[in-house]
C-alpha cells in the first residue's frame, strides 16, 4: 500500500517534487522517484509484504518501469505460473510477480490477480505508458491531460501543476446534492479520476481508456437456478477465500468490528480459520450511535484481542479541524471523522493493515433507504399523473415565488421543494436521485450561480430494488465509503482492505436472487444465515444503527464560530460559486431554529460550511 504519482511532460521540476512530496503520508517507509527524459515517476511506500529495500519502487524490469498502490492478493499463484515459463524472482513482493506478469502478457495480465490496486506501468520502448484502477474502486487514481499527462493517489499531487484550476460545476451540483463527486469527474474541470475497472493508455500525446472488467457484463452471464441452501454454500465459500485471501501479510492484521452484521461476519470467519484476530472499535457518548457494547460482545464471544474507544465531543472536533489535511477535495461524509479516528487507533496499536466490512450493504440490500424508496414510489405512483403533475408545480411555484421566504422552522422551504421534485419524477430511477439528495434541483439552482442539473442523470438497470442496489455499488460505494476508508487509514499510514469487495464475491452477488438478499422486510437475509453459524442471533438481529457521528449535539456549541468565520459575506462572494443572499439566507434560518431549540437540516448547513472548510484550506493552492 502505497502512494504514487507521475508526469508526462514539460513540467517544472519544482512542481514535480511537490505534488509527489504532498502525499509522503501514504507511505512513509520508503521514497523512491524516476526520471528519463520528459518522464518522472515517484513512489512513497509502506511495507506491507517483503519489507527489505529490494522490494521498494519504481521497480525496474528491462523495459519496464512500474510504480504500484494496492495489493494482489493472489499473486503467488501467479507467481508459480510465471516460474513455469522461466521466469526468476529476486523478492517476495507482489510488485516484482505484477511487473513480469505485465512483461509476459501485457494488458490482459490484470485479468489474472484479485486484488485493489492503481498502477502506472512506463514502458521505453515506445515511451508510453499504463494506468490501471481495480475492478470495484478501492485504490485511487486521478489523472489530468492538461499539459501532457499526470497522475496520482490523491488529488493534492496535480495541484502543483495544474494551470487551469477552475471548479467543475457539475461537481460543484453533485457535492451539494449528494456529498461527494462521483464517477470521473473531480472538483477541478480539468482533472478527472480512472474509473473503476478501466486503464489508460498514453502514447504520443493521446489517452486511449478501455474497460477491462464491468459489471455489466457479469449480469448478461445466465444466472443458474439454485436453492437458498446451495446459494448459501457457494457465498459461504467464496467469501471464506476471499477473506483469507486478505490476511496476506508480512506486518500485523486487525479488524475495524462495528459490532454490524458484514465487520462481525467478516470478524467470525477470519477468527475460527486464523485465530488471533485484533478487532478494533469505535464508540460514541451518545446512546443513539453507539455500538461499542454490541461489537464488544460479538469481540467476546468470539475471542478476539479487542481494543475499544469511546469518542466524544472534543477527540471528534479535534479531527474535524484536520478534515481538509485529509480530504484534498469537497466531501461531506462525517463519518470520515470517526474512520479517521479509528485508525488512528489501530496504528497507535502497532496494526499496518486494517479489514472493513464495506459493501455487504449495496450488495446485501442493506439499506432502509431501498425498501423505502420503493414503498414511497409506489404511492406516488397511484396518484393519478394529472394531480401529480398539479401538486409538483403548485409547489414549485410556491417555492420559486418565495412564498414561504419567512417561514423559518419546520424545513418548510426544502420539504416544499423536495415535494416538487419527488411528483415530478417520471421513473424510479429520477425518483431515487430526489430521495437520497440532500438538496432539491430547485434549492441548488437558488443557492449556486451555475445550475448543472444533467449532472445528477441516474441510470438503473431495472425498476427495482435491485437497480438501486447495483446503482449505489457503482456510484456511492466507490465515491463515497471508499473514498473516506482510503483517506481515513492512509492518512494514518496503515492500509485498509475490503474483503467483501473480492471481485468474485460482486459477481457472485449480482446473481443470488433477490428473494435470497431481502426476505420478509429483512435485509441481508443470506449474510444473516451465514453469521447464525457463528455467533447467536441476539448479536445481529436488531435495528441498523450506521456510522455516524451526532455532528449537531457535538458540534452546536461550535457552529456559531465556524459559521461566523467562514460564511462571511466576502468570502462567500471570494469564492465566486454562490448566490450569496442564499447562503446567508440560510445561515440565518439555521439561527433562527437553534435560538428556538429546533433541528434546522443540519446536513444542508454542513456542506456549505464544509466546502468553505476546503476552499479555505486549498484556496492558496489555486
Amino acid at each position: 500500500m502505497c502512494g504514487i504519482s507521475g508526469y508526462i511532460g514539460k513540467y517544472n521540476k519544482s512542481d514535480i517534487k511537490a505534488g509527489a512530496q504532498s502525499i509522503a503520508h501514504r507511505g512513509p517507509d520508503a521514497f523512491g522517484m524516476f526520471t528519463e527524459g520528459d518522464v518522472t515517476l515517484a513512489h512513497h511506500r509502506l511495507s506491507i509484504l517483503d519489507l527489505s529495500d529490494r522490494a521498494n519502487q519504481p521497480f525496474h524490469f528491462e523495459y519496464l518501469s512500474l510504480v504500484y498502490n494496492g495489493e494482489l492478493y493472489n499473486f503467488p499463484d501467479v507467481r508459480k505460473k510465471l516460474e513455469l515459463l522461466g521466469y526468476t524472482f529476486t523478492t517476495s513482493s507482489d510488485t516484482e510477480v505484477l511487473i513480469k506478469a505485465f512483461h509476459q502478457w501485457g494488458p490482459d495480465a490484470i485479468n489474472r490477480f484479485i486484488g485493489m490496486f492503481a498502477f502506472a506501468m512506463f514502458d521505453r520502448r515506445d515511451q508510453s505508458i499504463y494506468l490501471f484502477r481495480d475492478r470495484i474502486g478501492i485504490k485511487p487514481l486521478y489523472y489530468t491531460l492538461e499539459s501532457g499527462l499526470a497522475f496520482g493517489s490523491e488529488l493534492r499531487t496535480l495541484i502543483p501543476i495544474l494551470k487551469d484550476k477552475t471548479p467543475d460545476h457539475a461537481s460543484v451540483y453533485e457535492y451539494f446534492r449528494l456529498g461527494y463527486i462521483s464517477r470521473d469527474r473531480s472538483i477541478f474541470k480539468n482533472v478527472k479520476k480512472l474509473l473503476p475497472g478501466h486503464y489508460l493508455h498514453y502514447k504520443d500525446g493521446k489517452a486511449d481508456i478501455k474497460t477491462y472488467w464491468s459489471l455489466d457484463n457479469i449480469l448478461r452471464e445466465p444466472i443458474p437456478i439454485l436453492s437458498d441452501k446451495d446459494w448459501k454454500r457457494d457465498l459461504h465459500d467464496t467469501m471464506t477465500y476471499a477473506f483469507g485471501k486478505r490476511m496476506i501479510s508480512d506486518v500485523p492484521v486487525g479488524v475495524f468490528l462495528s459490532g454490524g452484521i458484514d465487520s462481525s461476519l467478516l470478524t467470525s470467519i477470519l477468527q475460527k480459520n486464523y485465530g488471533g484476530i485484533h478487532t478494533f472499535t469505535i464508540g460514541f457518548d451518545d446512546p443513539r450511535y453507539n455500538e461499542a457494547n454490541i461489537a464488544r460482545d460479538v469481540a467476546t464471544h468470539l475471542g478476539t484481542e479487542h481494543t475499544e474507544f469511546i469518542l466524544n465531543m472534543e477527540d471528534a472536533y479535534d479531527t474535524l479541524q484536520s478534515f481538509y489535511e485529509i480530504y484534498d477535495e469537497p466531501f461531506s461524509d462525517s463519518s470520515g471523522i470517526p474512520s479517521t479516528i479509528v485508525s488512528k487507533l489501530a496504528a497507535k496499536a502497532g496494526i499496518k493493515v486494517v479489514l472493513s466490512g464495506d459493501g455487504g450493504d449495496e450488495m446485501f440490500a442493506g439499506y432502509d433507504r431501498y425498501p423505502n424508496t420503493m414503498n414511497l414510489y409506489n404511492r406516488f405512483r397511484k396518484i393519478p399523473t394529472p394531480i401529480r403533475k398539479s401538486i409538483s408545480s403548485t409547489a414549485s411555484y410556491t417555492y420559486k415565488n418565495r412564498l414561504l421566504r419567512k417561514v423559518y422552522s419546520g424545513n418548510t422551504e426544502h420539504k416544499t421543494a423536495a415535494l416538487a421534485e419527488l411528483l415530478s419524477a417520471g421513473d424510479l430511477a429520477h425518483f431515487y436521485s430526489a430521495y437520497v439528495s440532500n438538496q432539491s434541483n430547485l434549492e441548488l439552482s437558488s443557492m449556486l450561480k451555475h445550475s448543472s442539473l444533467g449532472c445528477n442523470n441516474v441510470d438503473l438497470i431495472s425498476q427495482d430494488m435491485e437497480g438501486l442496489m447495483y446503482y449505489e455499488l457503482l456510484h456511492y460505494l466507490p465515491d463515497d465509503l471508499l473514498v473516506k476508508m482510503d483517506r481515513a487509514t492512509m492518512y494514518n499510514s496503515i492500509e485498509g482492505r475490503e474483503p467483501f469487495l473480492d471481485h468474485m464475491i460482486v459477481e457472485l452477488s449480482v446473481k443470488i436472487p433477490m428473494r435470497v438478499k431481502y426476505r420478509d422486510g429483512q435485509s441481508k437475509w443470506i449474510l444473516r444465515q451465514i453469521l447464525g453459524e457463528y455467533i447467536p442471533e441476539k448479536y445481529f438481529n436488531r435495528p441498523k444503527k450506521g456510522f455516524s457521528i451526532p455532528i449537531f449535539q457535538w458540534f452546536s456549541q461550535y457552529m456559531d464560530t465556524l459559521f461566523e468565520h467562514y460564511l462571511e459575506r466576502k468570502r462567500l462572494e471570494q469564492v465566486g460559486l454562490f448566490n450569496t443572499e442564499e447562503i446567508l439566507h440560510e445561515y440565518k434560518k439555521y439561527k433562527w431554529n437553534k435560538e428556538h431549540n429546533k433541528e434546522y437540516n443540519i446536513e444542508k448547513m454542513w456542506r456549505i460550511l464544509s466546502f468553505m472548510m476546503w476552499w479555505d484550506r486549498w484556496n492558496e493552492k489555486l
